[in-house]
């Protein structure tokens, strides 16, 4: 049953988070295993992260095996959680769409190699959470940092920039369909954040305390069954990076451009249409006019990529399937490590958002979304 995997896997990305490593030691690893060198241990920093763990290493030297060219630059270490590290094809899949995406000229963070040889996926040994006498494998990566605001959470943006949201977003999904094949990672993955599995999330109400929440999870749930369910087989499917949030956006220093997007963990091979309601469901988070941002994203993405009937009928569901994904799975994961707040970033602004969208019927949000 898939879905009894993706919720296993769910559930081990928790309990197989790499275990906790201070800068210092994260630094050390980066050298043994990427060759670098300059590295100022005052300025490192770690980035709160939902199942990985994230480091900032700024103005360090590194030398690319490949090309023999060295050069200073800001890089992020990234360690990967125990049930990715088990799939190395995965992590190279992930690689190999952002490597296809910067030669399609989309900004996203660059792989970089390991000191000896051309792979870009390097391994390091910790102690096992839960199990501090068990060392187990981690991956990890070296990834070219992208400079630039994350768009964050905020009551208002510029139209223009909602609207070039949407534009990247759908450029972003066009070059995503030149990929001569899908990597060989990303095919039949399973993972319980693909909006396919939206009805196993009833397997998680018991970790929404509010009963008033844990209902409307199970109207929007019923919902797609009743509506997205039967479409899904005759949907169009391209590999996406299905986690356009407001954490992984990145705008100028006006708020007025999208200049980049990261975290490509949860990409896979799915239904295109996800994107485009992933996208939008985050951006109505915390909104004075979520409908307005909505259609600005939704105006902008359109002038890249063009929408079949069924795709646009079941955008609202979609949407509001993604938003019950963010606060059940946030309130369950926060259940897990109760002192990561990233978990509960969704949850703040997450339901209102939620009860916004469900409010009114599907034909009208279309129609709002194509004034």
């Amino acid at each position: 049953d898939v879905i009894d995997k993706a919720t296993k896997e769910e559930e081990a990305r928790k309990d197989d988070k790499p275990w906790p490593i201070t800068k210092e030691v994260a630094a050390q690893f980066a050298c043994e295993v990427f060759g670098l060198s300059g590295i100022d241990i005052t300025k490192v920093k770690e980035f709160v992260s939902y199942d990985d763990r994230n480091f900032f290493l700024p103005a360090v030297t590194y030398t690319n095996a490949e090309t023999c060219v060295t050069e200073t630059l800001d890089v992020i270490f990234k360690v990967h959680n125990g049930v990715e590290s088990d799939q190395p094809l995965l992590i190279g899949a992930h690689n190999a769409v952002l490597s296809h995406l910067i030669k399609e000229g989309v900004n996203v963070p660059e792989p970089l190699a390991v000191k000896q040889g051309g792979d870009k996926i390097g391994w390091i040994k910790l102690q096992r959470l839960g199990q501090p006498t068990t060392m187990r494998s981690h991956a990890v990566r070296l990834l070219r940092y992208l400079p630039g605001l994350v768009i964050d959470q905020r009551q208002e943006e510029k139209p223009e920039l909602l609207h070039d949201l949407g534009a990247f977003i759908g450029n972003m999904d066009h070059k995503l369909r030149l990929l001569p094949e899908v990597p060989v990672g990303l095919a039949g993955r399973v993972l319980l954040w693909d909006l396919t599995h939206v009805p196993a999330l009833e397997r998680f109400s018991s970790s929404i305390v509010d009963a008033s929440n844990r209902a409307l999870q199970q109207q929007v749930i019923a919902r797609f069954n009743h509506l997205v369910v039967p479409k899904l087989p005759s949907l169009r499917r391209a590999v996406i990076q299905n986690d356009a949030n407001e954490q992984n956006v990145l705008i100028d220093e006006t708020r007025s451009h999208v200049t980049g997007i990261i975290d490509f963990g949860d990409c896979l091979h799915t239904c295109l249409i996800f994107e485009l309601a992933i996208c939008i469901a985050y951006m109505m988070l915390g909104k004075k006019d979520p409908m307005g941002t909505a259609a600005s994203i939704y105006k902008g993405y359109l002038t890249q990529m063009d929408l079949t009937a069924d795709e646009k009928e079941i955008l609202p569901c979609l949407v509001a399937a993604r938003l019950v994904q963010s606060v059940t799975m946030g309130a369950y994961s926060h259940g897990k490590d109760p002192t990561n707040e990233y978990l509960l970033l969704t949850a703040k602004t997450g339901w209102e958002a939620l009860r916004i969208c469900t409010s009114i019927t599907e034909p009208h949000f279309l129609e709002r979304l194509e004034q």
